[in-house]
């Protein structure tokens, strides 16, 4: 069953936005609510959230933010922990199709309404598009959803594994380029399959973990008008991948590594994890201004 939420248009959401931005988290705590006068819902057939699922919702939000610390600020590892348990969770108990999902005034409801403290706890002075939902890949909320829709693996014992794989800024790349790349969960499931395949830590020093599957994307974006990634089936598509990544690894190896080392530098990068499970990925410091690590620079 699919459930239709309110949506908190921008004339009603901005003027919340610029009030919160001033109060402290526990003040916006007293501000929670699940109406508003001027909410509507998208005027197509399904059944309302009750409020009862929307204060279920926030009680289960909460209590995953309160172990990462709230009200207190939060630690880098805090911070990514919550962001993890919270895809999770909002995917599998809202009840939210994507079409709904893909409504920013949801995510801006959700933010300002039922669950302010926790978004302004997450991401203190916040930009607008962290909560107003204008861009999705950004929404305290809303990216969550979206990151948890395009690894979900119904099939799987643990069908949000994959959410481990990529960083928020890493995941953020695929994402944005979803109109040729980031739309489809069957190609996004296969990169970050094979990506999981590499062991990057030859390269450190060299390039980030960033900037090499920004030269992947890249290279995968050029390919795209050539070739239907959905008529493959698994195993090809996971093998036009490996050639596509190896031509970045080659590239970037050429370039940063003794020339008599190249080879064996490759063949490093390329060792067969196919049957080791998913793992959280090594990570650098993010360069997005809004990160806590950022922050606290």
């Amino acid at each position: 069953m699919s459930l239709l939420y309110p949506r908190l248009l921008a004339g009603q959401a901005k003027p919340l936005f610029e009030e919160y931005s001033r109060l402290s988290v526990l003040e916006l705590a007293e501000r929670v609510s699940t109406r508003h006068d001027s909410m509507v819902y998208a005027a197509t057939g399904g059944d309302r959230v009750p409020e009862s699922h929307l204060l279920q919702m926030r009680e289960a939000v909460l209590n995953i933010a309160v172990e990462s610390g709230y009200p207190e600020k939060g630690s880098t590892k805090d911070n990514a922990l919550f962001d993890l348990r919270v895809a999770e969770y909002l995917h599998s108990h809202s009840e939210m199709m994507p079409a709904e999902a893909a409504s920013g005034d949801i995510w801006a409801f959700l933010a300002l309404m039922v669950l302010p403290d926790v978004a302004y706890w997450r991401y203190p002075k916040p930009p607008r598009d962290r909560v107003l939902g204008t861009d999705l890949t950004r929404h305290v909320f809303g990216r969550m959803w979206w990151r948890a829709q395009l690894v979900y693996t119904p099939e799987s014992t643990k069908p949000y594994e994959a959410l481990t794989v990529l960083g928020e800024a890493a995941f953020d790349q695929i994402y944005a380029r979803r109109k040729a790349l980031g739309g489809s969960p069957f190609l996004v499931k296969a990169i970050l399959r094979v990506w999981n395949e590499l062991d990057l830590t030859p390269l450190r020093g060299k390039i980030t973990e960033r900037e090499a599957l920004r030269d992947f994307l890249k290279r995968l974006l050029r390919l795209a008008p050539f070739m239907l990634f959905e008529a493959l089936d698994e195993e090809q598509l996971d093998n036009e991948l490996r050639t596509t990544v190896r031509e970045t690894v080659t590239a970037i190896v050429a370039s940063t590594i003794d020339p008599d080392k190249v080879s064996d530098s490759i063949d490093a990068v390329f060792t067969d994890k196919s049957t080791k499970p998913v793992e959280t990925r090594w990570e650098f410091p993010s360069t997005d201004p809004d990160s806590p690590a950022q922050a606290a620079s």
